[in-house]
This record gives structure tokens, sequence and C-alpha cells, in this order.
């Protein structure tokens, strides 16, 4: 059943992706069908490097399944939640279920590789890296480091990150007022650091409210 979960994500994500999408994209698909895994994995390497979201996941799928290249359950999970973090919906069902093929062990080594890859693209300025920080925090940690993603929330919601105060204040009902408070503290402070480690061209209007 999980097998054939890994190929359908595969060819729905192509089909409904094709549309609109870049022409290597489009070319990598149709080596895929054509039973020319190896090249289809080369593009969506590149393409997954640059950010685009369907060739993440297209490339977790022929990762978890060997199609192409050595299968690589951890680096498919990687793939599959770095689009799922950027928002491509069409990640959830594959990096559910390539979670659970990993180990308490490979688990946090995904969490922390992500991570370190949204710190630096946050230093850098690309938005809406805050929010995914927290998301791996509170849904990749075993157990669920709640303090850990209300900060990251907290920090969103500042940088004004769509969806980050609602996952905020998700993450600070569950924490005591102590913890709620030490969180805020941390907030404010880190805060201040990441608008002066962002480059002043990316940094948003909300670091010239710096108290």
């Amino acid at each position: 059943m999980r097998r054939v979960l890994l190929v359908s994500a595969l060819w729905l994500c192509g089909a409904a992706a094709m549309a609109g999408s870049t022409p290597d994209f489009g070319r990598a698909v149709a080596l895929a069908q054509d039973g020319q895994a190896g090249a289809a994995v080369a593009i969506f390497a590149d393409l997954a490097q640059a950010g685009h979201r369907a060739a993440q996941v297209n490339l977790a799928v022929m990762l978890a399944r060997g199609q192409g290249v050595p299968q690589d359950d951890q680096a498919a999970a990687y793939w599959a939640w770095r689009a799922r973090l950027a928002g491509e919906m069409r990640a959830m069902e594959v990096s559910d279920l390539l979670l659970g093929r990993l180990t308490e062990a490979a688990r946090a080594r995904l969490a922390d590789r992500l991570i370190a890859d949204l710190s630096a693209r946050a230093r850098d300025g690309v938005p809406g890296q805050f929010a995914a920080i927290g998301r791996v925090e509170a849904q990749l940690r075993t157990p669920a480091k709640m303090d850990e993603a209300a900060l990251w929330f907290t920090l969103g919601a500042a940088f004004e990150e769509p969806g980050a105060l609602a996952l905020r204040e998700v993450a600070m009902a569950d924490l005591e007022p102590k913890a709620r408070l030490a969180v805020q503290e941390r907030a404010g402070a880190e805060f201040v650091k990441w608008c002066a480690d962002m480059p002043a061209e990316a940094r948003p209007e909300a670091c010239g409210r710096v108290p």
C-alpha cells in the first residue's frame, strides 16, 4: 500500500504541476514517464535545490523508491518536508509516509538539517522561515519542543509571516505562565539579533521598530 501511495504521488504531482511550470520540470516528468529515471532525477534535483516545490516532491518520491538513484529514505524525507514547509500541499501525504520510515535518531537529524537550512534562508531575508522552523520543532521532534516552537512562531508573528500569529497562540496555550514569559523574553532578544543579521535590503519594516 505504501509503495502504491508513493508511485501515485509522483504522477499526481507531475500531472497537476505541469501547466504553468518550467520547461525543465515538464521535461523531467516526461523522462520519468518514459523510463529514463536517472535523467529525470538529475533535473528534479537541480530544480529542487532552486526551490521548485513540485520538483522537491518528485525528487523525494524517486529517492524513496530508489528510481534512478540509490534508495535513500532520509534524503527523501528531507525533500518532502522542504516542500511541505514551503506550502506544497502535494507533499503532505508523502512527507507523513516517509517520516514513518525513519528511526528516532534519523528523525532528529532531519529536524536539525531542516532548521539549519531554514535559518540560513532567514538570514538571507527570505520570508516565511521562522514559522517553518517552529513547525519543525512542533511536528518533527519527539517529544515536540513546544517552547522552541512558540519562540519561532513568536518571531514569525513579529516579522509578519502569514499564519504565524495563529500558530503562536496555539503553541503558547500549552505553556505555563513562567514558560510563556521566558519565551517572550527570548523572542525579544532574538528579534534584535535577527534584524541585525539580515542584509539591509532584505530587512523587513518591523526591524525599524526595534525599541
